[in-house]
């Protein structure tokens, strides 16, 4: 067995598979650029931190649950449909999780606001984000099952710990009682802590027609809005964009 195996097996068995996987080109590059001992141990080591870097991030994608695969490089200004690019761009920074603020995207649907949602979670994700993605009434499904299995205050306990939690489609139906006092609960928690994005077509004084109860409408409504950036999405659903871009051709 050579030196090199021997080292391999070093490296898969202290689990440095960055360094493992990158270790042949840096003998390389140390040998023909005749690098110094202390060089070629950075560039193992970076190799190493990349490999951490990469392998979180995935995981931390995996564990959103994103419904799309929607990047950040993927969201289009070339449509009409409200969006201010600096604005955007500064959000796509996560700066806005930094600052434990909140993202509201309002709009018709089929404009793009889960889209857009999502590329900000890849964002955070790239960014080392602990992330989480839930469409309003699989959110709802969801607390019910805990509820029934006693398993409630453990899921409260993950949905408030995360970095940024992404609720699609708020307002698609009237909440019960339990399920916005479990809303108001989730957001309690996170409130001035963690940051929220909610995407839904109803402005925020419509709010009211979901939440009927108005004490716990406005709760929810200031733990929401307090400190959160808008956005308002126009436009026509791409649906009908490309109906009529196939009936012109």
């Amino acid at each position: 067995m050579t030196l090199l195996n021997v080292n391999e097996n070093y490296l898969l068995e202290l689990k440095l598979h960055g360094v493992r996987s990158g270790l042949s080109q840096r003998l390389k590059e140390a040998e023909s650029e005749k690098l110094s001992y202390h060089d070629f141990l950075g560039l193992c080591l970076f190799d190493e931190i990349e490999n951490r870097r990469n392998t979180k991030v995935q995981r931390l994608i995996r564990s959103a649950a994103f419904r799309s695969n929607a990047s950040p490089e993927g969201v289009d200004f070339s449509a009409p449909r409200g969006l201010d690019k600096k604005q955007v761009s500064d959000l796509l920074s996560t700066r806005f999780i930094d600052e434990s603020k909140n993202v509201l995207i309002f709009g018709p649907t089929g404009v793009g606001k889960s889209y857009l949602a999502t590329a900000f979670g890849f964002s955070a994700c790239r960014h080392r984000k602990s992330t989480l993605f839930f469409r309003m009434n699989t959110l709802i499904e969801r607390l019910s099952i805990v509820r029934a299995s006693a398993t409630y205050l453990n899921f409260l306990k993950k949905l408030s710990a995360v970095d940024l939690l992404i609720l699609d489609d708020f307002g698609i139906k009237p909440l019960l009682p339990a399920q916005y006092q479990d809303l108001y609960d989730i957001l309690d928690e996170r409130f001035e802590n963690r940051s929220t994005i909610v995407t839904t077509q109803l402005p925020e004084e419509n709010w009211s027609e979901v939440i009927d109860d108005p004490v716990t409408c406005e709760a929810i409504t200031r733990r929401l809005i307090e400190k959160a950036t808008r956005l308002q999405m126009k436009g026509e659903p791409y649906a009908k964009k490309k109906e009529k871009k196939l009936d012109s051709n």
